[in-house]
């Protein structure tokens, strides 16, 4: 079994064979097509914290959405150096260290770090949390095939977003991923409604949505529905495991 972030990083002769204009569409895409929301953030003095900054302020947002903090809570100038947020940071460290980039974090973060946490917290609260009807934080899809269990990162009024907060532009693995969500979503016995799909950086300030069908069509020439298939089909095939084990 692999993650949905494994296939959507490698299996190049499938994703290149079903999504033939992926590469021309994601330049499109970052030379013109995203919104700019706001400025970027200035460039992180420790890029090594950039991840552990982007994971606590992404868990600040589902501690308020869960209701475990409130949105004053956050607010307050001693939140950051409360028990609430050490627990969160802590487990956010806990979280990267099972991953080889985790053990470069440099700690105790410092103010201009806090404070890019609290932005970041801000911009992915007001844009899918303050004025939403529904909101899910961390959908869950089942697995399908060789792929594992995966969650997504919000799910809101019919919007799936896919948060990528390093300083960079959306790559086409950011693409497949969403698009891997997408069909898996699509096999699963209560799917979620999903209708448009939404790329958002708030470290660079840039966002890009669409609608399903336009987005499986500018990536393949194929429907929603023929493109989910074609991706259980590969996943599903017992030829995946001869190929490359599982």
């Amino acid at each position: 079994m692999i993650s949905e972030i494994t296939f959507s990083k490698k299996f190049t002769a499938f994703w290149n064979q079903i999504l033939p204009n992926s590469k021309n569409y994601i330049r499109l895409i970052n030379a013109g097509l995203t919104e700019r929301v706001y400025e970027p953030l200035t460039p992180a003095r420790r890029k090594n914290n950039i991840a552990l900054i982007n994971v606590i302020s992404f868990e600040l947002v589902k501690a308020v959405v869960e209701r475990k903090l409130t949105i004053d809570d956050v607010s307050e100038k001693y939140f950051f150096k409360s028990d609430e947020f050490k627990f969160i940071s802590d487990s956010s460290v806990s979280f990267l260290s099972k991953f080889s980039y985790g053990n470069e974090v440099e700690l105790p973060l410092d103010s201009d770090e806090i404070n890019e946490v609290l932005v970041l917290y801000k911009a992915i609260y007001s844009r899918y949390v303050a004025n939403s009807k529904t909101v899910q934080v961390e959908p869950e899809f089942s697995g399908c095939g060789f792929i594992n269990q995966a969650n997504g990162d919000i799910a809101c009024d019919g919007t799936l977003i896919e948060l990528k907060s390093g300083e960079r532009n959306f790559s086409v693995m950011d693409l497949r991923q969403t698009l891997t969500y997408c069909a898996l979503n699509h096999f699963m016995k209560a799917p979620l409604i999903i209708e448009k799909i939404e790329l958002f950086n708030p470290r660079m300030g840039i966002a890009y949505s669409e609608d399903i069908e336009s987005f499986c069509q500018n990536l393949s020439a194929l429907s929603s529905r023929e493109l989910f298939s074609e991706i259980q089909n590969f996943i599903t095939d017992i030829n995946f495991v001869e190929e490359y084990g599982t």
